[in-house]
């Protein structure tokens, strides 16, 4: 397969020249370490990505899209993918209760996590596999050759959930030059981490090999106050086999194995903000964080310090846990048929985890959580293409199977405090003159039940879901190339979508099932207690097709400037609201009506159009465009402290200017980086869940129309500087900086006023000597220089009326690594 480099020489064009001090000054980005000639400067290598589904220069390529080289990421200290965002400003990733919570976001269009049923906006695509649910993409990132971006619809060559973009990782092949590398870290809350690879020939010049092993262990940097033991810490290990089989001249197979583990005590948030159920909390003997006394929303509470990584649980009576086995197997082939390239891609992927929170986060024995599921994926991607890049018209053909099981379990059980918390926070009554006794007891004496059945510790709901997902599409894309200089690309996808659910949904709370009439209805203030009412057992099925597509249009200016325009319809299915609440925040009986469970699909326009600059003599690499995008049924998920509610927002609107480049400043000094600065707002999302507050005050629902929806700043910039040098003959010195600065920005779907976070820098830094021929290197390094406090997400605590919790990214962490090639 050929690469397309259609005139990517980098002379400096007299046009340009105005520009080159004015970038040079104020954009960062990225070097590869090299050796030139003494008399010649340090030039930066044109990259190639796969945006396109075929091998094309950034250049080139008429989409927005950003690729980082394992050096850079090296640099940058991008571990896994949600490290990704130091270097690549334009994606957002936040994760909170564990793996399977996670939320990439790009251009303000991200799926919101904590519901088996939704799938992201923004696809992640691993060696040419797509990663069906987030929990299977946020591994270690080892052996990765380049990380790509693509931003806005990606719909027609990456297909099913790609509306908002795609992130692509690619990593090292098998290699027939024999050689090895071996990767040691140690840090600051104990922190290790070991990588070790090995590549070579098995069989002659026919089949090569590849082995790579990891593990990642780190102590949670969370205190228990009262046991001292910690959380939100790191345990997980790795390993991954490659086969390279070289067929004959005209075609390879590409056999990748992997299987992971993680057994990690995660996840816990904090307190910010203790309602007016602290004080019933307290009076049970519950550990509590000191605060300031304030009112938030009309509620009375105190205002707890986030910024203080200190919680008060009891792990000997609820466990914390967020332990996962993700595997696959894949193959890729690639064959020259002569005028036409084919590309099969083939992979079975399976991912299992059963996480368990302390759903009350308090050291009470109140509520335990278990989130589970067991995924099993398959996909097959058939391509055919034309072989000639030279050739008038360049084209891509090609068809996409998927298949999704999932099985997912859910319990949610009340601890041996539970009842005494219920009664704590209810009223009293009278039953004779001075005689009182709780209301759950009368109600109990009431119903002819024997005292303390409601809110008894044990199972209070259990439910699981058996869900199937078929899709299936077609596909294909063609460049007419006017002239030498000018091109014009169409393409179109059809996708078909089938999916199934069966609910099972046991309500084990006698409480919730209370009907409060006739001789009850004294009793209905209660009703606010039916966390779980009884569903009967009823299956959903939804179909759903698509056309999508795009068209583009590149102009190349001259060898330096390329410009293009884009317009791209992006489409998400539609599914199920996969939860034990959905029954009971969609109107009507979902028995007798189970599509009250089904949201719908989402789709996306996007208009955009850019310039790609090459100056400088090749030392400057400069990229911008400007986007335009409006979103129809956007899919949103909002807690209200007891349970979750997908429903479909009318319409999101974004635009805003996104840019990145690399400059060789001087032959030792690299800057890279990019930025964003966008405005997103709904446009129509007048049922939205509502705030703490807002339920306190008896609204159901709130009005977000014109307002910015969470995750979204509306600046977000990052960099890079690297320093390299010789000291002598055979020793080198490396110094780098990133930064990200990001503004402001809601963490809560509902943009409760308590989820702000503040606009804050981000910086990780590194220094390191090693040998100039790259055998070893030894360097310290700290992330999180300034040591800022990051609400990840800030939610309602579950059944704590008025209060507010907060999942915090980690501190500032200090370490120092050593590498050794072979």
């Amino acid at each position: 397969m050929k690469v397309t480099t259609r005139k990517v020489t980098t002379r400096l064009s007299v046009s340009l020249l105005s520009l080159t001090a004015a970038m040079a000054a104020g954009a960062p980005a990225l070097a590869q370490d090299r050796q030139e000639e003494p008399d010649q400067p340090v030039v930066l290598d044109e990259v190639i990505v796969l945006a396109t589904k075929r091998p094309e220069t950034l250049f080139d390529v008429p989409v927005a899209v950003t690729a980082y080289s394992s050096e850079q990421l090296q640099a940058a200290q991008v571990r896994d993918v949600r490290d990704l965002q130091i270097v690549a400003p334009t994606l957002v990733v936040n994760s909170s209760a564990g793996s399977t919570q996670t939320i990439f976001t790009i251009r303000g269009n991200g799926t919101p996590g904590q519901n088996t049923g939704l799938e992201q906006s923004v696809g992640v695509f691993i060696d040419g596999v797509y990663r069906g649910r987030p929990g299977a993409a946020l591994g270690d990132l080892s052996d990765v050759s380049q990380i790509e971006v693509l931003r806005g619809p990606q719909g027609t060559l990456f297909g099913r959930n790609t509306s908002g973009g795609v992130v692509s990782v690619q990593t090292q092949p098998p290699a027939f030059i024999p050689g090895a590398q071996l990767e040691s870290s140690f840090g600051d809350y104990d922190y290790r981490q070991v990588h070790a690879t090995v590549t070579g020939p098995v069989i002659g010049d026919v089949l090569a090999g590849r082995l790579s092993v990891s593990s990642q262990e780190r102590d949670g940097y969370i205190e228990d106050i009262g046991t001292g033991d910690t959380y939100n810490d790191r345990s997980r290990w790795a390993v991954k086999g490659q086969l390279l089989w070289d067929i004959s001249p005209a075609a390879t197979l590409r056999l990748i194995v992997d299987h992971s583990e993680t057994d990690e005590v995660c996840c816990v948030a904090v307190p910010i903000f203790y309602g007016p159920t602290a004080s019933a909390m307290s009076a049970l003997g519950g550990v509590l964080r000191s605060g300031t006394a304030g009112t938030y929303g009309g509620v009375a509470g105190v205002f707890v310090d986030n910024s203080v990584y200190d919680v008060a649980l009891n792990p000997a009576s609820q466990a914390v846990d967020d332990s996962s086995e993700d595997e696959g197997v894949s193959g890729q082939l690639d064959w020259n048929l002569g005028s036409t390239d084919l590309t099969v891609i083939a992979a079975r992927r399976t991912y299992k985890t059963l996480p368990t929170i302390d759903a009350d986060y308090s050291s009470l024995d109140l509520l335990s959580q278990t989130n589970g599921q067991d995924i099993t994926e398959g996909s097959l991607e058939v391509r055919l293409s034309s072989a000639d890049p030279d050739a008038r018209l360049d084209w891509l053909v090609g068809a996409f199977l998927f298949s999704q099981d999932i099985f997912a379990d859910q319990d949610l059980r009340y601890g041996t405090q539970f009842r005494a918390y219920l009664e704590a926070i209810t009223p009293r009554v009278t039953v004779a003159p001075g005689v009182t006794v709780p209301v759950l007891t009368r109600l109990e004496q009431a119903t002819g039940r024997p005292i303390g059945t409601f809110g008894a510790a044990g199972v209070a709901v259990n439910d699981d879901y058996d869900y199937e997902s078929r899709s299936a599409a077609l596909f294909g894309q063609a460049t007419w190339n006017a002239t030498e200089r000018l091109s014009i690309t169409g393409g179109l996808r059809y996708s078909r979508e089938e999916k199934s659910a069966d609910y099972r949904i046991q309500s084990l709370d006698p409480l919730s099932q209370i009907q409060f009439a006739g001789p009850l209805a004294p009793f209905a203030a209660l009703k606010s207690l039916q966390y779980f009412p009884a569903v009967n057992p009823f299956s959903t099925d939804f179909k759903d097709d698509d056309l999508s597509g795009t068209v583009s249009a590149a102009w190349e200016v001259n060898d330096g400037v390329n410009l293009f325009a884009r317009y791209a319809r992006g489409y998400k299915s539609g599914g199920f609201n996969l939860s034990r609440t959905a029954a009971q925040t969609t109107p009507g009986n979902p028995v007798a009506d189970p599509d009250r469970v089904v949201f719908d699909p989402e789709t996306v326009d996007a208009l955009e159009a850019g310039a790609k600059l090459r100056f400088w003599s090749g030392r400057a690499q400069v990229n911008a465009n400007v986007f335009y995008q409006t979103l129809e049924n956007y899919q949103t998920n909002g807690f209200d402290g007891t349970g979750f509610r997908i429903v479909n927002a009318g319409g999101l609107d974004s635009r805003g200017l996104e840019w990145d480049y690399r400059i060789q400043l001087t032959d030792t000094l690299v800057l890279d980086g990019g930025g964003t600065l966008q405005d997103a707002e709904y446009t129509d999302f007048v049922n939205a869940t509502p705030t703490a507050a807002q339920i306190v005050a008896g609204q159901t629902v709130q009005d977000l129309s014109g307002r910015t929806p969470n995750f979204v700043s509306d600046v977000l910039v990052s960099g890079g500087i690297t320093w390299s040098a010789p000291l002598n003959a055979s020793l080198g010195l490396k110094a780098n900086l990133n930064y990200l600065y990001r503004s402001d920005y809601m963490t809560a779907q509902d943009l409760d006023p308590l989820s702000l976070q503040e606009g804050y820098v981000l910086m990780n830094a590194s220094l390191g000597l090693g040998a100039l021929d790259g055998a070893w290197t030894g360097e310290i390094w700290v992330r999180n220089l300034t040591d800022e406090r990051i609400a990840n997400i800030v939610f309602d605590t579950p059944f704590q009326t008025g209060s507010q919790s907060a999942y915090m990214e980690a501190p500032r962490t200090v370490g120092v690594t050593l590498r050794r090639k072979f």
